[in-house]
């Protein structure tokens, strides 16, 4: 009996010091919704994070009291790491004070939502300007004109990043803010001749499906390329798209989480761009619109529309 004892002491004075060096293991989960995309991302985590042990809470995009109370009861039960998805649920849950680490997964312009001076820890939504640019370039290299139709109010922080970039690659940016869509038709005829392409980017003026297909017909009409930013665009028209892996983006997220329960504070990199974005190449498109697209680019692209 006395040997079992002691060897039991003995196994538990190696163990536990290694137990507790592991990461935390309790992960509450937050999403602002059920949809598809959100519960790739989830997977993509899951499977990242596989030391993990989890519990999920939705707060089916309410800002209110519903989505108070679950976050707060979220909270409130304890864990080692809080992972947030999607924007409402980040906002939410930066409204609420906690020791437990956060970190969140899933949302588009994530310093907006925050605010300056603010330090969060995720994996935006925001696909690399530079990336987005290069392959515009490779795709038209003959074509020098970029038309943006954009609302101050939410991409004219994007647009001065994007001037000084299209300059570097010897691209002229031609930028047309407006503020509602009866503003849409009149802008697209000054553009329609001043343009060589038009990059649709996400606002929330120009947000919607009808005026997204409007946009789309009205350029296909005047011989123009689109370039989108999902496999939407890719489906309706435009010759140039490009999509995120949900799965992939969830497991970049458990790769920084894990980061940041190691480092026990703040990291020096807080928000990372997606680090796979696929591009989506309509040669149907292409082909009516009399463009060719080079070989050596196909091969590189992540899906061919034929």
């Amino acid at each position: 009996m006395r040997n079992k004892l002691l060897f039991f002491c003995i196994i538990t004075y190696f163990i536990l010091p290694f137990r507790s060096a592991f990461p935390a293991s309790e992960v509450i989960i937050i999403k602002s919704s059920d949809i598809i995309p959100y519960q790739k991302s989830i997977e993509g985590f899951k499977q990242g994070f596989s030391q993990g042990s989890f519990s999920e809470y939705s707060i089916d995009e309410d800002y209110k009291e519903r989505g108070r109370s679950v976050v707060d009861g979220a909270v409130k039960g304890g864990g080692d790491l809080i992972l947030s998805v999607g924007p409402q649920a980040t906002y939410l849950l930066g409204t609420f004070s906690s020791s437990i680490p956060k970190i969140f997964t899933m949302v588009k312009n994530p310093e907006k939502l925050f605010g300056s001076g603010k330090v969060y820890h995720g994996v935006s939504l925001d696909i690399p300007i530079e990336l987005q640019l290069e392959q515009i370039k490779s795709t038209f290299p003959k074509r020098k004109r970029i038309g943006i139709l954009f609302s101050r109010e939410n991409n004219q922080q994007t647009i001065d990043l994007l001037l000084p970039k299209a300059l570097a690659l010897e691209l002229d940016l031609v930028p047309v803010p407006i503020t509602s869509t009866k503003e849409i038709p009149d802008s697209l005829k000054s553009l329609q001749t001043d343009i060589d392409i038009l990059w649709i980017i996400p606002d929330r003026v120009v947000g919607s499906e009808k005026i997204l297909k409007y946009i789309i017909k009205s350029m296909i009409n005047k011989k123009i390329p689109v370039v989108g930013f999902n496999e939407w665009f890719a489906q309706n028209g435009a010759i140039l798209s490009f999509s995120l892996d949900y799965e992939a983006i969830g497991k970049q997220t458990a790769v920084l989480a894990q980061r940041l329960l190691a480092s026990q504070g703040p990291l020096e990199e807080f928000i990372q761009e997606p680090q796979q974005v696929k591009t989506i190449v309509n040669l149907k498109v292409a082909e009516k619109l009399s463009i060719t697209v080079s070989d050596d680019f196909l091969i590189q692209a992540g899906e061919v529309i034929k």
